[in-house]
């Protein structure tokens, strides 16, 4: 068995149901894991005004999955009004993470080179002659970047956005973190909301481990708070965070 990681202590802050083939993966390359998930969805009750948006799904020209929880929890609110994805909707998605639950739910996905907002803006599909005067449904977290949006709107589309869930701490995170008998050496931020919940329960230590991180974008917000060591993985599968790691 490979030992490419032996003697490092990492920290995988997955949402729970979703830490093990991480943990899994960071053991078989010889690294001791802490699964100290720093995110928990909570499902939002939607009002009406937010499930007429899932009813009108096929008036509107695309929909747009903005992260892997997006798309399960999307798929799901979908399912409860729509037996079939309607017609003529063209689904997007972030990145390969955010497409692989549409996929298995058989639907066409289109995806940007880059996963970000950034690559979604980028792409041929959501240039202004293709999306001026169409509208774009949104489908996020409660909490995002407004850069999608804006991008979308300057360039003609009338964006909704529905938010499906609220991203929280969880509440026994920080009596996890107290009760480490050693700190990590490495922590994994999946997202900037990952990041502000590290900062929440480390204090002053967050900075002090390595820090491998998501984006560019989230690299200089961890440089500008004092992190010293920071990778960036390109890509968001569990093989491009190996590969950052490695």
């Amino acid at each position: 068995m490979s030992a490419a990681l032996a003697g490092l202590t990492i920290l995988n802050p997955r949402l729970l149901a979703q830490a093990g083939a991480w943990t899994k993966a960071l053991q078989a390359q010889g690294a001791e894991v802490i699964e100290l998930p720093l995110l928990a969805l909570r499902p939002r009750v939607l009002v009406q005004a937010e499930k007429s948006k899932l009813l009108d799904l096929d008036r509107y020209h695309a929909c747009i999955f903005v992260s892997a929880n997006a798309a399960r929890c999307g798929i799901e609110a979908v399912a409860d009004y729509w037996p079939q994805w309607p017609y003529g909707v063209t689904v997007f998605a972030v990145g390969q993470a955010t497409a692989m639950p549409l996929q298995e739910a058989a639907l066409n996905v289109l995806l940007p080179a880059s996963a970000d907002s950034e690559g979604l803006l980028a792409m041929p599909e959501l240039q202004a002659e293709q999306i001026s005067g169409k509208r774009v449904l949104l489908l996020r977290g409660s909490q995002g970047r407004e850069l999608l949006t804006q991008g979308l709107t300057q360039r003609g589309a009338t964006v909704d956005v529905l938010a499906l869930y609220d991203v929280v701490l969880p509440s026994t995170a920080n009596a996890q973190w107290r009760a480490l008998s050693r700190a990590p050496d490495v922590v994994l931020l999946t997202s900037p909301m990952v990041w502000q919940h590290w900062q929440q329960v480390a204090g002053a230590s967050a900075v002090l481990p390595t820090l491998v991180v998501s984006s560019v974008r989230l690299a200089e917000i961890v440089r500008a708070a004092g992190a010293q060591d920071v990778r960036i993985v390109h890509g968001a599968s569990l093989s491009d965070w190996l590969a950052a790691l490695l």
